[in-house]
């Protein structure tokens, strides 16, 4: 090894020590070296630090972000580290073909509009880009707007102008692929179910029985889609052969695409794709770019996809924000003039034509909450954060609404705990009374405690170890076992064998056949029960990550917040908020809330570019 690589490891380590990267980015550096022992230390340097990106769900490094990235290092290492750095004039002198390539050959990274890739990352981002720009071509036979029209006005009867549900359906209904974003209470599965009814008609006009297929990326956000498309689809005027062929149970994204036992890879994929002619999939926030990747190559040319989410959630856990990127359509892009007459044609709406974007025919944004009230805190809180309003947020938590309430400031552990218990005194009563699983499982969903970390004296552990020591206080929890009735866990590593995956909430309560204690689920509509010591990996729920909320609802939600951190953002508070379907507590600084709603994330990626650029 060269005395330059020597220097080069030592750096690294030093950074390790610093807190600036992992072992492992140092580990993927070495192995890079013993492999291709002629690379250079700026070749090296920067596969560490793309390495140490994706663990901060960046995608990709822009190579002209480079000194920004190094100015947030220690002093201490920053002047060694910017002078490893190439300089805009030597981008192009980094491809060699074997450590760093243009895509065309197989290297460990990959360069690409001047945006540095793991190449695997690079074939991620590439493949979602590709099937996405190819919906523009792919063939569907249109809907004449007179009948169109005529399905319209029978599903959609508001009067409001614009009915931006009515527009998204029809947006819909001629394009192979298509995203609908819209925040809590818009309308987002009512406006799919009655476009899956459409849908049939017109499948069944041409003899033909369609199956659709509902998915999520959580057990809970599936049921969640579950019970709203099958509460919607009742209310519809329409024929039994139709309402039969909508379907009612969703499936996680894992189950859908057939995970295997300890491989990363799924038995549906582009040699044995999905038997399916639509597939609906909620909660696109969460989905990562891998996974997105993996669902595209599940989808036959034929598939129809419809994507629906929030764009202003958090992005997800691991590596991009393909919702995000998907939505960052430029501001001056708008409808096709195609697109535009059939609007114009099928709901009386003049939208603004042009030919520049063609990908943005297949977005629909709802804009109208029908949860939240014009004299609705929870709504005014959301609008004004996911607005980056700073001094209407306190402006807000300051006014008396009746669905929003900020509990203070300067709370110690014993009144966060007595806080806490308030808001589960009902859940508390529950389990006192050892009820059903079924009553169990929806007085938990009454209430809710969210955090932004995961330690320190108001983090997710240790207000989940109070609590339990609160319940063996009340002789509610045996200090000798885990298990007690009430306990709610989520799941924590996908196990496919047992059908659980990361996210799924299951309940402890005794089986009313035998009065043995087992952890229920509800999947699909119905209640599983496994014993406690078949579950995967998993944690107890009394408070939970606002990450870990994602794809779930609660009637109170209370959002913890006493300390900043890097990781709090606008993104993240407006997620916890929009997390509360009829009443918000927020117990903590408002200082600290403003600088989160101040800060947005931004994460790397050349997904927007691949879609957008011209």
């Amino acid at each position: 090894m060269s005395q330059q690589h020597q220097a080069l490891f030592a750096l690294l380590q030093q950074a390790i020590q610093l807190q600036q990267l992992r072992a492992i980015d140092l580990q993927f550096c070495q192995w890079l070296q013993q492999q291709l022992p002629q690379s250079s230390e700026s070749q090296l340097f920067l596969s560490a630090l793309v390495s140490a990106a994706l663990a901060e769900g960046h995608v990709c490094i822009d190579l002209r972000d480079l000194e920004a990235i190094i100015e947030r290092w220690p002093v201490p290492i920053r002047s060694t580290a910017i002078q490893l750095l190439p300089t805009a004039t030597e981008h192009g002198l980094l491809v060699d073909q074997q450590i760093i390539g243009d895509g065309n050959g197989l290297t460990p990274l990959v360069i690409d509009n001047q945006r540095l890739y793991l190449y695997r990352y690079w074939q991620y981002e590439c493949k979602v880009a590709n099937r996405l720009l190819s919906a523009n071509q792919a063939l569907v036979t249109p809907i004449a707007s007179h009948l169109l029209k005529e399905q319209l006005d029978r599903y959609f009867t508001s009067s409001e102008q614009p009915d931006w549900q009515r527009i998204a359906a029809a947006v819909t209904t001629n394009h192979l692929m298509t995203v609908i974003s819209g925040g809590p209470g818009t309308g987002k599965t009512t406006t799919v179910t009655k476009l899956l009814a459409i849908y049939i008609e017109n499948q069944l006009a041409i003899g033909h029985r369609p199956i659709i297929q509902l998915a999520a990326p959580t057990g809970k956000a599936a049921a969640r889609l579950s019970e709203s498309i099958a509460q919607a689809k009742n209310n519809l005027p329409i024929s039994e052969q139709v309402l039969s062929l909508i379907p009612e149970q969703g499936k996680t994204i894992h189950r859908l695409l057939g995970a295997r036992a300890k491989s990363k890879k799924f038995i549906h994929n582009s040699d044995n794709p999905l038997l399916v002619d639509l597939l609906v999939i909620d909660e696109a926030s969460m989905i990562d770019l891998p996974m997105m990747a993996n669902i595209m190559d599940a989808l036959s040319s034929q598939t129809r996809l419809i994507l629906i989410g929030d764009r202003d959630q958090l992005a997800s856990v691991e590596a991009g924000s393909v919702l995000g990127d998907i939505c960052a359509l430029p501001k001056i892009a708008c409808y096709s003039k195609q697109l535009s007459a059939l609007l114009a044609t099928s709901c009386d709406y003049q939208a603004d034509s042009s030919t520049g974007y063609p990908f943005a025919d297949h977005l629909a944004f709802l804009k109208k909450s029908y949860r939240f009230s014009v004299d609705s805190g929870i709504g005014e809180l959301a609008r004004v954060c996911n607005a980056g309003d700073v001094e209407g947020v306190e402006r807000v938590l300051q006014t008396p609404f009746n669905d929003l309430n900020w509990l203070g400031a300067d709370a110690d552990e014993k009144q966060l705990l007595k806080q806490i218990l308030q808001g589960y005194s009902d859940y508390i009563a529950l389990m006192k009374d050892a009820l059903s699983p079924t009553e169990l499982l929806a007085g938990f969903n009454r209430f809710q405690v969210l955090c932004a970390l995961r330690v320190g004296p108001f983090g997710v552990e240790s207000i989940n170890q109070q609590l339990e020591h609160y319940f063996e206080k009340q002789q509610l929890k045996d200090l000798e076992n885990r298990w007690y009735v009430g306990r709610p866990v989520m799941i924590t590593r996908n196990d496919n064998q047992m059908q659980l995956y990361n996210g799924d909430i299951g309940i402890a309560c005794k089986d009313p056949q035998n009065g043995q204690l087992k952890v229920w689920f509800e999947q699909g509509g119905e209640l599983r029960a496994l014993l406690p010591s078949r579950l995967p990996a998993h944690e107890t729920v009394f408070a939970m990550t606002v990450h870990k909320s994602q794809g779930s609802e609660f009637n109170h939600v209370m959002l913890v917040l006493a300390q900043s951190a890097k990781v709090i953002n606008r993104e993240l508070i407006y997620t916890a908020i929009t997390r509360a379907k009829e009443q918000f507590s927020f117990l903590g600084v408002v200082k600290v809330l403003k600088q989160a709603v101040a800060l947005t994330t931004k994460r790397s990626s050349g997904l927007a570019d691949r879609i957008w650029r011209q």
